[in-house]
C-alpha cells in the first residue's frame, strides 16, 4: 500500500485542492473545524514561536499562522502544494512563510532548522502505517521542551457507522486492521485509522502526551452533502459537540478526527 501511496499523492492531493481551498472560505462546517484546530494549537505558541507544519497541503493553515506573526515552513510532497503556496507567499507578501517539497518521511532533509511546534491537519498522517517512522524524526527537529500536535482520523465516527442502516457496505471501514484504499478524485490512497493509544505508542519516550481533543463526534463530515443543507441544525450540532467533548464526558479518538498535542522531554 505504502508503494501506491508515493505513487498516486501528489496527482491526488493536488486535485482536490481547490475544493479545499473554497471550502476554508465557505463552508461554516469548516471554518468551525479549522478555528477549534487552530485556537488548540495556539494554546501552546508564544509570540513568533517557529513551526513547522507538514501535509501543508494548498497552505490554508500556514498562511493563517504565517499571518498571525508566526514563523512557518510548510512542507509538503505533492507538486502542487509548491505552486499553490509559494503563490500565497508572494501575493501576501509572507515573509514568515517558507515552503519546502519534503515528504514526512524525509523530514532529515530539513537542515539547520528548529522548531517550536510541529503541526498535521487533517489525517494526513493517516496516510501512512509506519507512524515510529516518522515520529523518529521529530526529536532532532525541535527545540527543548517543543510541541506537537496533529490531527488524526481515529478508528470510531458515529457519523459513518451510523450510515450501515442505510445499506452504506462501507460503514466501518475504518475498522479494517491493514487499512482501506481512499478514492481520492479516483486516485487510490492507502488510508489507515489510528486510536490515541496508537498514536502514543508510536510518539515514544520522549514526549507526553498533553491534551487529547475529539472533533466532529456529533456533527457530520462535510461530504455529507443533504445534512448540510440545514444550517441550523448543523450549528446546534457543532457547538454541541463542542461543550460535550470540552468535558470530556466522550472517550477520547470519537469523531471525524482528534487533535493530540506532545511535548518534548527535554
Amino acid at each position: 500500500m505504502e508503494n501506491n501511496f508515493a505513487e498516486n499523492i501528489s496527482p491526488a492531493f493536488s486535485s482536490i485542492y481547490e475544493e479545499y481551498e473554497t471550502l476554508s472560505k465557505e463552508n461554516y462546517c469548516d471554518i468551525y473545524r479549522r478555528n477549534t484546530i487552530r485556537k488548540h494549537v495556539e494554546t501552546y505558541l508564544n509570540p513568533k514561536d517557529t513551526i513547522l507544519e507538514i501535509n501543508a497541503g494548498s497552505g490554508i493553515d500556514a498562511v493563517y499562522f504565517a499571518k498571525a506573526g508566526y514563523n512557518v515552513l510548510a512542507t509538503d510532497i505533492a507538486d502542487s502544494a509548491g505552486i499553490y503556496i509559494k503563490n500565497k507567499i508572494k501575493t501576501e507578501g509572507l515573509k514568515n512563510l517558507e515552503f519546502q517539497k519534503c515528504s514526512f518521511t524525509d523530514l532529515s532533509s530539513i537542515e539547520n532548522k528548529k522548531f517550536n511546534h510541529i503541526f498535521s491537519n487533517y489525517g494526513g498522517l493517516n496516510c501512512t502505517n509506519n507512524l515510529e517512522e516518522i515520529f523518529s524524526q521529530f526529536n532532532d527537529l525541535l527545540h527543548p521542551k517543543g510541541f506537537v500536535s496533529l490531527v488524526i482520523m481515529p478508528k470510531f465516527y458515529p457519523w459513518e457507522m451510523a450510515t450501515f442502516l442505510k445499506g452504506n457496505k462501507n460503514a466501518f471501514r475504518r475498522w479494517k486492521k491493514n487499512g482501506v484504499l481512499a478514492n481520492v478524485n479516483n486516485h487510490l490512497i492507502p488510508t489507515f485509522y489510528h486510536s490515541p493509544k496508537q498514536i502514543k505508542r508510536a510518539m515514544g519516550n520522549d514526549f507526553k502526551a498533553v491534551s487529547i481533543k475529539n472533533i466532529g463526534t456529533f456533527y457530520p463530515s462535510l461530504h455529507y452533502n443533504s445534512l448540510h443543507k440545514h444550517p441550523k441544525t448543523i450549528n446546534f450540532l457543532m457547538h454541541l459537540d463542542s461543550w460535550i467533548n470540552g468535558k470530556s464526558i466522550i472517550p477520547k479518538g470519537i469523531g471525524d478526527y482528534f487533535i493530540i498535542t506532545f511535548q518534548k522531554n527535554t
